[in-house]
């Protein structure tokens, strides 16, 4: 029978009325206990690719968690749920790292389901050799309070994010769990918006609670009132998620309702933005308790949804009042002050790849000192959400402490390898420059775990070339290296 921990919140004692504070626990539910060994059988099934490629080097256990939070105006407390997963002797301190979910549209399709897409990505992580966290964001999940989907909104999804820390940590204290110093922050798709809402916000507000380590955010808009609504609202642009910009419109409808009617000075009907049938249609299909899902009712090309009189203003305007809204959640204009990565498909047409660029761009600009772009080629938006998940468990290792030394660990240093050009046409060179630990070997496998070439090194190799030969077509290969007293990882390589 699995083992129910349930936590009273922590309260405090506010003008005389008893409130619960952000991060107090409301229950942590142990979900499942899962090998290793399982978890890479799992894994392999759903994505077809070999479990070498992950690495997952712990049995790790599974916690729902409820926990308190903020709701959209910052202030009233609300109850949100998420999941945190722990790898089982781990030999010594574990790390913390966030993942930030895609979008969701149904209660469960959010992480703390356990056993959907972002469930198995929280456990993949913790599998090597993290604390893991998925927050559901607010209103999201089957035992959050009930409310409307927040969709990228950046103080909340930060908020949900950030008092599931103080949630979790509250809990190793509880319960003996020791955890060290490092929190990484990750995130795919919205869970790229929510991961860089998360670190702006720790950056300006908890930087005494909170140390960044570093950040991956994903596949994310940034640029949210410029060119990702130059993006929505273009007359030709066909998405394979035309619900994306429904949740985003009904998301700040609601949550800025009262500023609007001071915008405008009268109440704006939801169907002054959406023609008939979608105005209706959007309350069923944003409904994430319903079991109404068809999103295929909806037009492929967002704009053809819109009022003529609301598009147009919405192209032409920069200062229509939802361009305005959209500004207020923009998460360019900042200087991370810690290593970030941003990471992105040049063939994203869900999130254009030029919002990637110009956040980039404008960071440097405002002097951030360790702001990259790390760019795929030929992949869409879903395809590049697994190769994200492959970059940052590469990306993290090469800043994870060893245990022994509180160095680099040396499979962090084994990440440290870089491999270019990736993706590549005819040749790849890895170069082993900057591995600080004898590489003794290599192996190229396919995505089916079929091995196509292999070598061994001296210790004074410094680069291995991978040619490619006739029968490797376009796809995910995996280079995986060896170091010393057993150290190994697997880095993706993507043949175009």
């Amino acid at each position: 029978m699995l083992r129910i921990v349930t936590l009273l919140a922590g309260v405090l004692f506010c003008s005389g009325i008893l409130q619960a504070a952000r991060g107090d626990i409301v229950s942590f539910t142990l979900v499942e206990t899962k090998t290793a060994a399982q978890l890479s059988v799992e894994t392999t099934a759903a994505t077809g690719l070999p479990a070498t490629l992950f690495g997952f080097q712990y049995d790790i256990s599974v916690y729902k968690v409820a926990y308190e939070t903020v709701d959209y105006d910052g202030i009233a407390p609300t109850i949100a749920t998420g999941l945190v997963a722990f790898p089982y002797n781990y030999p010594c301190p574990p790390p913390m790292c966030t993942y930030g979910h895609g979008l969701a549209l149904k209660h469960t399709e959010a992480p703390s389901n356990a056993n959907n897409t972002y469930g198995f990505i929280c456990k993949g992580i913790a599998a090597n050799g993290y604390i893991a966290l998925a927050p559901d964001y607010i209103h999201m999940g089957p035992d959050a309070s009930p409310g409307f989907q927040a969709f990228m909104h950046a103080a909340t999804e930060a908020a949900a994010t950030i008092d599931l820390v103080r949630a979790t940590r509250t809990y190793c204290q509880n319960n003996g769990i020791a955890y060290n110093s490092q929190l990484f922050i990750s995130g795919y798709s919205q869970g790229g918006h929510s991961s860089m809402a998360t670190c702006k916000n720790i950056q300006e507000n908890y930087p005494d609670e909170f140390t960044i380590t570093a950040a991956m955010p994903g596949g994310g808009t940034f640029d949210l009132s410029g060119i990702a609504a130059d993006s929505l609202a273009s007359p030709t642009r066909t998405t394979g998620e035309p619900h994306a910009f429904c949740l985003i419109s009904r998301a700040y409808y609601e949550i800025y309702r009262q500023e609007l009617y001071n915008i405008v000075g009268y109440e704006i009907p939801f169907n002054d933005i959406f023609k008939s049938p979608y105005d209706s249609l959007l309350y069923l299909i944003l409904d994430a308790a319903s079991p109404f899902s068809n999103v295929g009712l909806l037009d492929s090309i967002p704009n053809r949804m819109l009022e003529e009189p609301f598009h147009t203003e919405f192209l032409t305007n920069p200062d229509f009042w939802m361009r305005t809204f959209l500004g207020y959640n923009n998460l360019y204009n900042w200087a991370p002050q810690f290593p970030m990565r941003l990471f992105h498909s040049d063939a994203d047409v869900e999130n254009p790849y030029p919002n990637a660029v110009f956040t980039l761009e404008q960071m440097q600009l405002n002097g951030a000192p360790d702001v990259e772009l790390q760019t795929v080629s030929g992949f869409s938006h879903p395809q590049a959400g697994l190769y994200h998940v492959l970059a940052l468990r590469q990306w993290f290792a090469t800043f994870r402490e060893d245990c022994a030394t509180g160095s680099i660990n040396p499979t962090g240093q084994l990440a440290k390898a870089t491999a270019y050009p990736n993706p590549f046409t005819q040749t790849c060179t890895i170069d082993l420059t900057a591995v600080h630990t004898p590489v003794t070997g290599w192996q190229l496998y396919n995505s089916s775990g079929q091995r196509l070439q292999a070598g061994q090194l001296n210790a004074n190799s410094r680069q291995i070339t991978i040619n490619r030969t006739a029968d490797m077509e376009k796809g995910v290969y995996i280079l995986m290296l060896q170091g010393q007293n057993g150290a190994q990882m697997g880095i993706p390589l993507l043949a175009n």
